[in-house]
C-alpha cells in the first residue's frame, strides 16, 4: 500500500528567505573583500629589477654556454645609449674583431637581444653604468665581452694573438627606487645576480 506524505504547511510569517536588498549587500561585501585581498597584478619596482637582471644574466649565460658548446668565440655587446644587450658570435678573422652573426634565442627563435626598458614587466629599468662596462687588463674599458672556447671572458685585439683578460664586469641596473647588479667572474665567466 502506498503512503502519501504531505509537507507541513508553514505559515507565511515563518517562511525563510532573503530579500533582494540582502542578497545585493552580501554580493557587494564579497566583491569589496575580493578586491582588497587580491594582490595588484602590476609588477612592483623590485620585481621589475629582478626580472631585468635575470634577462641580462640569461643573455650572458647563453653566450658563455654557446662558446663552450661550439668551441667558438661568443659574447655580448651592451649599449647604455640604446639600453640593449646583444648576444654575438665573434669573427676573429677581421681586424678589428667584428660580429659574425647574432644567434637566435633558443625559445623565441628571434635574434637574441634584450632591451632593458622594452618589456612592460621591465619598464623604467635602465642600465646605469656611467662608463663602458667591461674592464680589461692593459686596454681599459670596452662595451663588449668575448668568451673564448674555454668560457674564459677576454677581449681580443686586432684579430691576433693579443688576448686581454677581464678584470671587472658588472652591469648595473636601476629604476630610481633600487638597483641590481649582474657580475661576470674574471677567470671563470660565471654570471651572478647581486
Amino acid at each position: 500500500m502506498l503512503q502519501h506524505y504531505h509537507l507541513p504547511v508553514v505559515p507565511p510569517e515563518r517562511q525563510a528567505g532573503f530579500s533582494l536588498l540582502e542578497l545585493t549587500l552580501v554580493v557587494l561585501i564579497l566583491g569589496i573583500m575580493a578586491a582588497v585581498m587580491i594582490p595588484d597584478s602590476s609588477p612592483s619596482n623590485e620585481h621589475k629589477l629582478d626580472l631585468a637582471a635575470e634577462q641580462v644574466a640569461q643573455a650572458l649565460r647563453f653566450a658563455h654556454a654557446e662558446a663552450l658548446r661550439t668551441g667558438e668565440h661568443h659574447g655580448v655587446t651592451i649599449s647604455q645609449v640604446t639600453q640593449k644587450i646583444t648576444v654575438k658570435k665573434w669573427d676573429l678573422s677581421t681586424n678589428p674583431v667584428s660580429t659574425e652573426l647574432i644567434p637566435y634565442h633558443p625559445v623565441s627563435k628571434k635574434v637574441f637581444e634584450f632591451e632593458a626598458g622594452e618589456l612592460t614587466l621591465t619598464r623604467d629599468v635602465a642600465i646605469t653604468n656611467s662608463s663602458d662596462i667591461f674592464l680589461y687588463d692593459g686596454i681599459g674599458r670596452r662595451r663588449s665581452l668575448i668568451f673564448d672556447p674555454q668560457g674564459v671572458p677576454v677581449w681580443i685585439l686586432n684579430s691576433g694573438p693579443t688576448t686581454h683578460r677581464l678584470l671587472e664586469g658588472v652591469i648595473e641596473l636601476g629604476n630610481g627606487s633600487g638597483e641590481r647588479k649582474v657580475a661576470v667572474a674574471p677567470l671563470t665567466g660565471r654570471v651572478t645576480v647581486q
